[in-house]
């Protein structure tokens, strides 16, 4: 009842470390657990970031580590049009989010007009990326499309109605593109550790020289040439895949009969069991003869300068859209069947068709799902290593036609570390670079993913 003087001045013993030990010993286990991961990503993260500092110093050792020159000519060009636009936009859209935007001295016939016109609106992107070439002037008259239709939305909304605080999205999406466009359309020539690596496309980091450490002047670190190829093969598998996938998920939710979905889910389960090099040899054999076959074609009509190669981004497109095709249908097929069927049911009880509560309910009812399994497929695909190496080819240069060989970022990480490689040289450093900027760009896709998944989740 009483305790004595000692135990009054310390307090009651606490048990140690072996008796807590002996008590929960699967506790600690786990902790440990769970900090040894904690600790392996944190020496990943610290080798990369070594590695990459030790390789920008040793160029910018020499050859300093920012520079540009300005050209205004350059706001006359497709991207400072495009730049330009996306800055009315911009202002529009704060304008807009800010309840000052006044739209009514504009004609509804510019606000609402009929559906010819908002069709040939989107006829013309096409049309500017064939006339002009440049993808972000597309991306810019897409952009304006979409501010157009928001600012005839918000007129419909009264002036005085306060909706809480605006979203600042699209308007960042805005900022960013401008930025950009702008910043392309002004520059010419970057220079320096940093501008030559982030903005220049031409890349041949080897070269003869006597102390392995040195720069030749043959030398060049453009890493845009590896990542637009890389983008080119992820974009275009994901224009494959996509509709592909949502499409199967829309079935086996929607249509399919109990019998057929336990066919079809355990074949995709077998296709994203194949390993990726099989996937790899399979495009060589088989997919790039086809993709050859139509580039010749292609070089007859005169549609392209060059003659094909069977090692191509579209044979890399077409394999790595045949590998994310089970993510996508599996994870939208998920997103699917999590909608209540009470959201089904209502739908067709108000008299909307099959089709209809399809596509006007149960997607946008799964709409964070399958953005998220959009999101996740690019990260597989831009992380692609084997495949793509065998399918698209080890020629790091960048070309807009994609019938001819070149190469991703993973694929020349492989082939460098496949090959004779000293340690502490210049070519060694680089792959820890490329390393760094291929993690933060599936980082940041991960990222946006999670973002999205938790932006329109909808809580049932």
């Amino acid at each position: 009842m009483f305790m004595s003087e000692t135990e009054n001045k310390q307090g009651p013993d606490k048990p140690s470390l072996v008796e807590k030990l002996a008590k929960d010993p699967m506790r600690y286990i786990l902790f440990l657990t769970s900090f040894s991961v904690i600790l392996i990503t944190l020496g990943i993260i610290q080798t990369l970031l070594f590695e990459a500092v030790t390789f920008f110093q040793d160029i910018a050792d020499s050859r300093g580590w920012f520079g540009l020159d300005v050209e205004m000519d350059g706001i006359f060009s497709a991207q400072g049009v495009a730049g330009v636009l996306l800055l009315g936009c911009l202002i529009i859209e704060i304008l807009g989010n800010r309840s000052s935007l006044n739209t009514e001295k504009i004609p509804q016939k510019v606000l609402f007009p009929g559906d010819f016109v908002v069709r040939l609106s989107f006829l013309l992107l096409p049309v500017a990326y064939i006339l002009y070439g440049d993808l972000l002037l597309v991306i810019a008259l897409l952009l304006s499309i979409i501010t157009w239709r928001k600012v005839a939305a918000k007129s419909i909304l009264s002036s005085s109605s306060d909706d809480g605080p605006a979203d600042r999205t699209f308007a960042t999406v805005l900022g960013v593109f401008a930025f950009i466009s702008l910043f392309f359309a002004l520059t010419t020539n970057y220079t320096g550790a940093f501008g030559e690596f982030f903005f220049q496309t031409q890349w041949t980091p080897t070269g003869a020289c006597s102390d392995r450490r040195t720069l030749c002047d043959n030398m060049s670190f453009g890493v845009n040439s590896l990542l637009l190829t890389t983008l080119q093969v992820a974009f275009g598998a994901l224009l494959i895949a996509v509709p592909l996938g949502v499409g199967c998920a829309i079935y086996l939710s929607e249509y399919a009969s109990p019998r057929l979905v336990a066919v079809v889910k355990p074949t995709l389960e077998i296709l994203a069991g194949i390993p990726s090099v099989v996937y790899g040899f399979f495009a060589f054999i088989y997919i790039g003869p086809l993709v050859v076959e139509f580039g010749e074609y292609a070089f007859a009509q005169g549609w392209i300068s060059e003659p094909p190669n069977i090692l191509n981004p579209i044979n890399g497109a077409i394999v790595v859209a045949i590998m994310i095709l089970p993510l996508i249908a599996s994870m939208s097929e998920d997103a699917l069947r999590a909608v209540p069927n009470e959201l089904r049911e209502g739908s067709l009880a108000l008299g909307a068709t099959r089709i209809e509560t399809t596509f006007r309910v149960m997607l946008q009812a799964s709409l964070s799902g399958i953005i998220a399994s959009i999101i996740l497929a690019l990260s597989r695909a831009v992380g692609e290593t084997m495949a793509v190496t065998l399918a698209v080819g080890t020629v790091a240069v960048y070309t807009s036609n994609m019938f001819l060989p070149a190469q991703t970022m993973t694929a020349y990480i492989a082939q460098r570390v496949g090959g004779d490689l000293p340690f502490g040289e210049i070519g060694y450093l680089t792959i820890f670079a490329v390393g760094l900027y291929l993690f933060v760009i599936t980082l940041c896709l991960n990222l946006l993913g999670n973002k999205v998944l938790s932006a329109y989740r909808e809580a049932y």
